[in-house]
């Protein structure tokens, strides 16, 4: 059980009342649990195993042999007949399968195909990929696309307060880690009402000697009131309160609940953003295995860790940690509870190596954004079970990427460096989803969440530059022009200085290297950001069609119809960005993401079901054939245009994007896509303040980083094209190099 962290009204006519209706129904404040995706599995997905065998280890399953029993939480790899036994279709010889059992008993069968081979696009060269080929769940037996081992509980929040906690019985406790804390904390729990009078005592004679006020000679009793009923203050007055409380606790409570209660929320140190509350999670942050499985050293630790869980970190005071936990261990001996042999071969362990926790920094952001989308579907959030889609390796994958990238930046750029020593922080977001199914998997709304709380990814408005022209081609592709109505990647436009009249006023746009070229095809103007043919489109189709695109993809935010729009001078937040491009991504087919996949609440019962991106049930705001077109240009972004470091740094794989620069870099942008994955990357300072950086030479790197990691199990599929399209080479009328576009039949 947990009571609640919220002090109570100590004022004389409400104190008791309210005191004693605590304490007659034990009033628990139900946690808000958040749970992140477990290992995901899908057909296509490339196989490696010896990974797999780790991350499931890692994520607490057992591997068997084939011919040891599975049970709840095994896993084995069988060869190609055990399969086939098990699903009861044939399989060819080379085909191996990985047969699991999760926590709730569902089985499942994921079939591997070990001949399959791939063409690398930068040789002749064919090597075997093995890959997944089908997925079976069991019991009846059916064919899946896709499943995931069991949800991780990442955090829990009380009170909008992150915190890590493992809610347990008494009874999960080793008898060792008991004796620990009641040998160091309160020897005479077992007996008194609530308050050690000689304790008090002899904390009353010292804290006189030090001029101090009241502290000190707390049984475990008073520190459960002082942490859950009253305020931190040290007076007289609140000591007083806490140990009439304490007494009024013990004439409720069995000895049994509250040291039980005690032991589930006392706190046991920070990390990142959440506060660890309890032996439970502290077991698993410092540890990394469940209270159940502690030595007596271990469980001495923890009880060394209650009195100042920052003095007696073992990763960062370690001797000031070893010398605590020789003290519990020596009250231990002195209380016949261990032997000197047990004493002895304990204190020689050594300390716990620091653990790497995946998205502590940045996770709060995910979760925040969570909460939003329940209040918009009016759930409430207190006391709700959230089974989300945030994969905690790609978050922490892009937590690392955007901090490392930011790090180079204000080391090596001037600019940078200057504003730096005044204080102002460059920021940044990086953001995913997953295409086939329209779940949020990565939020980075900033490089800390300790440091920052301001979510940018959810809240930031900021111009998106050239992230808009996508929409201004594809309004001109659907649209047509004033001088070509059907047209292609390679209709011309005429890159020259042009003005816009509008409202008595006249706007003229410049290209970022202020050159014109002249007569330019349609799909060059777009990979290479050329303002100027940009806003004769937008002109000619019209802006208020522009916005009507850009709005049906996604961008819901005002859009002012106004030349400049035309080039991004309307603001959106990155998450808006990223609804745009994933719409993009599927050719056009819009149907909103979602960070939840599930919601319950605490008695188990379902409140809420995201229905995954289903082609026939969702709407298609522009057609797959023009949309595929304008994929087919941006492509070549990544290739020989604005982005064109992606290519050269290796990332082969199909893919389409778009930079996106405002005036002075003030923000910087990336948005790509492959067929599966979509992702968004933004830098800038919070103080709209310019960064001298570019969104090749800002956003883009950090880009690279992510997706090269995050679609290393992707094979290099291209996009699934309309059968009303083709994909042609062609000679490139600027350099002669051999190009592929999308053109409509």
């Amino acid at each position: 059980m947990a009571l609640s962290a919220k002090a109570i009204d100590l004022t004389p006519d409400k104190i008791k009342q309210e005191f004693e209706d605590k304490l007659t129904s034990q009033a628990i404040l139900q946690s808000t649990l958040y749970y992140a995706r477990g290992l995901n599995f899908k057909i296509q997905q490339k196989w490696d195993e010896k990974k797999v065998i780790t991350s499931l280890n890692s994520s607490g399953y057992r591997q068997r042999l084939p011919d040891q029993a599975i049970l709840a939480s095994d896993f084995a790899i069988l060869q190609a007949q055990d399969c086939s036994n098990l699903i009861g279709l044939s399989l060819e010889k080379t085909s191996t399968c990985l047969y699991l059992k999760n926590k709730l008993e569902k089985n499942y069968v994921v079939i591997i195909n070990q001949s399959a081979i791939e063409k690398k696009e930068s040789t002749s060269e064919i090597s075997a990929t093995p890959h997944i080929q089908q997925i079976f769940q069991l019991e009846p037996t059916k064919s899946i696309s896709t499943f995931q081992t069991d949800p991780i509980l990442v955090a829990q929040f009380r009170n909008n307060e992150p915190i890590m906690q493992v809610e347990l019985k008494l009874s999960d406790y080793p008898v060792q880690c008991l004796n620990a804390v009641i040998a160091i904390e309160d020897n005479d729990f077992l007996d008194h009402s609530g308050i050690s009078y000689t304790g008090l005592a002899r904390a009353i004679v010292k804290n006189i000697l030090t001029m101090r006020k009241a502290q000190g000679g707390s049984t475990i009793t008073q520190q459960l009131v002082k942490n859950y009923f009253l305020t931190p203050e040290k007076t007289f007055s609140r000591k007083a309160k806490e140990i009439y409380m304490a007494t009024k606790l013990e004439t409720k409570w069995s000895k049994d609940e509250i040291l039980e209660t005690y032991l589930n929320v006392i706190y046991m140190g920070q990390n990142g953003a959440f506060q660890v509350r309890g032996f439970g999670a502290a077991s698993q942050y410092y540890f990394n295995k469940p209270i159940q499985n502690l030595n007596l050293s271990e469980c001495a630790l923890l009880a060394a860790i209650i009195n100042n869980p920052g003095l007696n970190n073992p990763w960062k005071k370690t001797e000031k940690a070893k010398t605590r936990r020789q003290l519990v261990l020596t009250k231990m001996k002195e209380l016949q509870l261990i032997t000197e042999n047990e004493f002895l071969q304990a204190n020689q362990s050594t300390m716990p190596a620091p653990l790497t926790q995946k998205a502590t920094e940045t996770a709060p952001y995910y979760f925040e954004a969570v909460r939003k989308q329940a209040q918009e579907l009016n759930i409430p959030i207190e006391g709700s079970v959230f089974y989300t889609s945030l994969d905690l390796d790609l978050q922490e994958l892009a937590q690392k990427s955007l901090q490392q990238r930011i790090k180079e930046l204000t080391e090596k750029k001037k600019a940078l460096i200057k504003k730096k020593e005044k204080g102002y922080e460059l920021q940044g977001v990086v953001l995913s989803a997953e295409n086939s199914t329209g779940f949020i998997t990565t939020f980075v709304g900033g490089q800390s969440f300790k440091q920052s709380q301001f979510n940018r990814a959810l809240y930031s408005k900021r111009q998106i530059g050239s992230l808009i022209k996508p929409f201004v081609y594809l309004t001109g592709l659907e649209k047509g022009l004033v001088n070509e109505k059907n047209v292609t990647p390679l209709t011309p436009l005429i890159d020259q200085p042009f003005e816009w009249k509008y409202d008595k006023k006249i706007w003229k746009p410049e290209n970022y290297d202020h050159k014109f070229r002249g007569e330019v095809p349609y799909y060059f103007a777009l990979k290479e950001s050329l303002n100027a043919p940009t806003a004769q489109i937008a002109a000619q189709v019209k802006i208020e069609n522009v916005i009507n695109t850009a709005h049906s993809f996604g961008l819901t935010s005002n859009i002012e119809a106004i030349p400049s729009t035309s080039l991004g001078a309307s603001e959106h937040s990155p998450l808006e960005v990223l609804q745009a491009y994933v719409t993009l991504s599927r050719l056009g087919k819009f149907q909103k993401i979602s960070f939840i996949e599930k919601i319950k609440n605490q008695s188990g019962d379902t409140l809420y079901t995201y229905e995954p991106f289903d082609s026939t049930k969702v709407d298609q705001v522009a057609p797959a054939e023009k949309t595929s077109v304008l994929i087919g240009m941006m492509k070549e972004t990544l290739i020989s245009g604005t982005a064109k470091a992606i290519h050269a740094s290796g990332f082969q794989k199909p893919a389409a994007g778009k930079t996106g620069t405002t005036s002075d870099g003030k923000d910087v942008w990336f948005a790509g896509f492959t067929p599966h994955l979509t992702s968004i990357v933004w830098l800038g300072f919070d103080q709209n303040l310019p960064t001298s950086l570019t969104g090749a030479g800002g956003a883009v790197p950090i880009w690279i980083e992510f997706m090269k990691a995050a679609t290393q199990q992707e094979l290099p599929t291209d996009f699934q094209w309309p059968e009303t399209v083709e994909n042609k080479e062609i000679d490139s009328v600027i350099d002669g190099k051999k190009i592929n576009l999308i053109f409509e039949k």
